[in-house]
């Protein structure tokens, strides 16, 4: 990974990289800032010591305080400086993650799937809506784009904890809705890596095939000038989609982390901007 603190996010090779790179030019610092901070707030969820990670949480909240006075101090937000004026009230949004990060650390069962889009919004949702509006030539962000940056945020986060599953269940996080295991008769207790219940691996298909759909339409919404300045949005869930292709739920959890095949990323990424374009 880059020793630089705005390369955090979005190192060499990475899907939000690709996204990025794709980008409108004046957007692209900004989005690395964004994408930068995402992943300081998940390094955070990860530490093993809960008191440290909630004094890294309460860290950042206050530091996203500074910001919104407009008196950062570390290099990632002092990097989304310029994005206050635009942004106005709506930057507080980055103290989204900060709840979902607090979410994950009390390993919470989400209760039925408006919870998890309310999470998902929080973890994800919420800093596609600053990129959406840190894409902008200028002016505030209309309906059609701020929908599309909400979806594709829900979208990307249930994705990875497709990806993720099987390593969210070994650090004891259910990240499928109570109200889901309910309906296809599965109780939590059986939720494991390496013995997944038939309903369960029809439902899980059955999302991953939702996803695909879901991603896949996204941009349909959005008029050409509006799919121009939000190319690092559908670009970022054009690689989704080539994620979800990859990940696999049989009898028994993937050992193996899916990825996207560094050609495909390229040849993904590139097609999807160049019809953007």
């Amino acid at each position: 990974m880059s020793d630089d603190p705005l390369k955090r996010g979005t190192p060499p090779g990475s899907l939000r990289q690709f996204a990025v790179t794709y980008a409108p030019p004046h957007a692209r610092l900004l989005l690395d800032a964004l994408y930068a901070y995402e992943a300081e707030v998940a390094d955070t969820a990860r530490v093993s010591s809960h008191e440290v990670a909630h004094t890294r949480i309460a860290w950042w909240r206050d530091e996203v305080d500074r910001l919104l006075q407009g008196e950062p101090r570390h290099p990632v937000t002092r990097a989304l400086l310029p994005l206050r004026d635009r942004a106005g009230e709506e930057l507080s949004l980055l103290q989204e993650p900060l709840l979902a990060a607090e979410i994950d650390l009390a390993r919470l069962t989400l209760d039925d799937s408006r919870e998890l889009d309310r999470y998902c919004f929080r973890a994800t949702g919420s800093l596609q809506t600053l990129a959406a509006l840190a894409s902008l030539d200028s002016g505030k962000l209309g309906d059609e784009e701020r929908t599309f940056a909400r979806r594709l945020g829900i979208a990307v986060r249930r994705t990875e904890q497709l990806r993720d599953l099987r390593a969210d269940l070994g650090s004891g996080r259910l990240r499928i809705p109570l109200d889901a295991l309910t309906s296809i008769g599965v109780d939590p207790q059986q939720v494991v890596p390496d013995a997944v219940p038939p309903a369960l691996q029809r439902w899980l298909d059955s999302t991953r095939q939702q996803l695909q759909q879901e991603l896949a339409s996204l941009g349909q919404s959005l008029d050409r000038a509006a799919r121009t300045r939000q190319r690092q949005g559908l670009v970022l869930a054009a690689l989704h989609r080539q994620l979800l292709t990859r990940i696999q739920h049989g009898p028994a959890l993937a050992r193996t982390r899916a990825e996207v095949p560094p050609w495909t990323r390229l040849w993904t990424a590139w097609r999807t901007a160049l019809r953007a374009a």
